[in-house]
């Protein structure tokens, strides 16, 4: 705010000769003297150090919102991240798995501009504004009056501008994310897509949502367009009309050329807040559009998944008798239950197992006991009491999960392993007894680093047998009382097969034992067998027995039976 002064001085002074203001002789004190007889050198050195004064102030005050911005972006997507975490496994059948790396990557990034922007213009915009508008109001009142009006409708303009580009960024945002939840299951099912021939379908599905996309991007670059232009003209008109009225007051005595001239000069500076302004509130409404999906994900809570951990939830002890179904239901929408009034009961050290057809319920029975998702009616139970009266925690940690989906992290094989007991600090020696109890250490030792094998790289994939062996063995080392296995066989050759069926016989000794198959040879050794049909159980029994009634279990087997003779 002080750069026009030593201007106005130079012009008015200098130039045109006239007296100096009197605040000069009173800041220069006994200096006065050598000061007007260099007035003009005096000046230059004064514009000097005020432009020097005020880029060092623009620079800390830029580092300054930079750090501040990328620390509010690294608190939020921690805690975003956090959160998704904590929320039921229903989150991401929900969102999508696209929809939520959206969010926590591209989202949180984004909302550094509300922090920027308005770090800007609650700390230097609107600060300016006011101080420069109160210097104008005391150089030239009615000039400032014309000003005032100005930036009112320019503030109008910019709210109204703001609202229709932050509804069109919000759309957008809503595509982006449908469009990274469809590469994420086109990067998934790659291989499926070329076999099946459907890339073609693909593609145009992309197009579509890219579009989508575009049109809303579009939109909202014309919304911004037509806030820009008319921001434009309007501060060009407000200077035509400033310029020509100061001229009238000069004529008029009422205003010296060099107060005109720090007038102009100040109005010129009073455009750059309120060019902040309008650029940091589009901005902005572009930021509160990914904080408003942000803050979508944050307000969801356990209960709102449909798994809600009651504060007077106990630790569970240790498992004694049974696990049991009582007249249970689940559905994953209402009005659509993949199960229905399923009841049955699971001693202690009894193999169990689920089969059926896809789609039959298997695998949501697997993850109703360690709470992955909970009954809608009816409740399951250890040892006679409801498994929601225990906590998460205590629960899960009297089981191990082995999933169909092969799920290694991208760190050693050694630390893969380790992860069946991630509480506590695990010796080699039990990690190497693990992996031998899995058929896995044999393999393991000829990778390039044996158990320090980064699994990150791509150089080291391992086949689905190898992996399948991996999750055993860090079974082996979880060493729970309950097993829970999802298609122990799928997707292996029979070489591979027979290596993780032996290690899955031997992680079953002495331990409760449910297990979900398609492949009923796999099974045929179990305690109890349940068929599932809708999700309903349609048969029970051990092999003998049902192989005996001649139903859908035996269609079944002579099925299978008849498919591997033929291959």
């Amino acid at each position: 705010m002080l750069q026009p002064w030593p201007l106005q001085v130079v012009f008015d002074s200098v130039i045109l000769d006239k007296p100096p203001p009197r605040i000069l002789a009173t800041l220069a004190g006994p200096f006065w003297d050598a000061v007007s007889r260099n007035l003009l050198s005096v000046m230059i050195a004064a514009l000097v150090l005020v432009a020097l004064a005020a880029s060092a102030a623009m620079y800390l005050q830029n580092i300054a919102y930079i750090r501040l911005a990328q620390a509010t972006v690294r608190k939020l997507r921690i805690r975003l991240f956090a959160h998704v975490l904590e929320l039921p496994v229903a989150l991401s059948r929900r969102m999508g798995a696209g929809e939520l790396i959206e969010r926590i990557t591209t989202d949180t990034d984004d909302s550094q501009k509300l922090v920027e922007g308005a770090s800007t213009l609650l700390f230097r915009s609107i600060p300016t504004f006011l101080g420069i508008t109160a210097i104008m109001v005391w150089v030239d009142g009615a000039l400032a009056l014309v000003t005032i009006v100005l930036a009112l409708v320019l503030v109008l303009a910019t709210y109204y501008f703001g609202v229709k580009v932050k509804g069109a960024i919000r759309r957008k945002r809503v595509h982006e994310s449908e469009v990274a939840t469809l590469v994420e299951a086109a990067t998934k099912t790659h291989k499926w897509l070329k076999v099946l021939g459907l890339n073609k379908g693909e593609i145009e599905r992309m197009e579509e949502k890219s579009d989508a996309s575009r049109r809303a991007a579009v939109e909202a670059g014309i919304w911004q367009g037509f806030y820009v232009s008319s921001t434009n003209v309007a501060l060009a008109a407000g200077s035509a009309v400033l310029v020509l009225f100061g001229v009238s007051r000069i004529k008029a005595g009422q205003l010296s050329p060099g107060e005109l001239l720090v007038f102009m000069s100040y109005l010129k500076s009073l455009y750059k807040p309120i060019r902040e302004f309008t650029k940091y509130f589009i901005k902005i409404s572009k930021a509160l559009a990914c904080v408003e999906r942000i803050e979508q994900v944050m307000a969801l809570t356990p209960c709102d998944m449909g798994v809600c951990e009651s504060p007077q939830a106990e630790e569970l002890p240790s498992f004694r008798r049974s696990i049991a179904f009582d007249k249970v239901s689940y559905a994953f929408e209402a009005g659509s239950e993949v199960l229905r009034e399923l009841s049955f009961e699971i001693p202690k050290g009894w193999k169990v197992a689920l089969v059926g057809d896809s789609g039959s319920g298997k695998s949501t029975v697997l993850n109703l006991i360690p709470r992955f998702f909970d009954a809608t009616r009816g409740s399951v139970r250890i040892d006679g009491r409801d498994i929601r009266s225990f906590t998460l925690e205590s629960l899960r940690k009297r089981m191990a999960v082995v999933t169909q989906d092969l799920v290694l992290f991208s760190t050693t094989v050694r630390s893969n392993i380790a992860l069946g007991r991630p509480e506590e600090e695990v010796s080699r020696e039990e990690i190497v007894e693990a992996a031998r109890a899995a058929n896995a250490h044999d393999f393991i030792m000829k990778l390039p680093d044996g158990y320090e094998t980064d699994l990150a790289s791509g150089e080291n994939r391992l086949s689905g047998g190898q992996a399948k062996r991996i999750l055993i063995a860090r079974a082996f080392l979880r060493d729970a009382p309950i097993v829970l296995l999802d298609e122990p066989s799928g997707g292996l050759d029979p070489a591979s097969e027979n290596q993780v069926m032996e290690a899955f016989d031997r992680l079953a000794e002495h331990k409760t034992v449910v297990v979900a198959s398609h492949r009923l040879p796999v099974v045929a050794n179990s305690d109890l067998i349940l068929v599932l049909r809708q999700g309903r159980i349609v048969e029970r029994g051990d092999h003998r027995a049902l192989m005996r009634q001649g139903g859908i279990y035996h269609e079944l087997w002579s099925r299978q039976v008849r498919a591997r003779q033929e291959n």
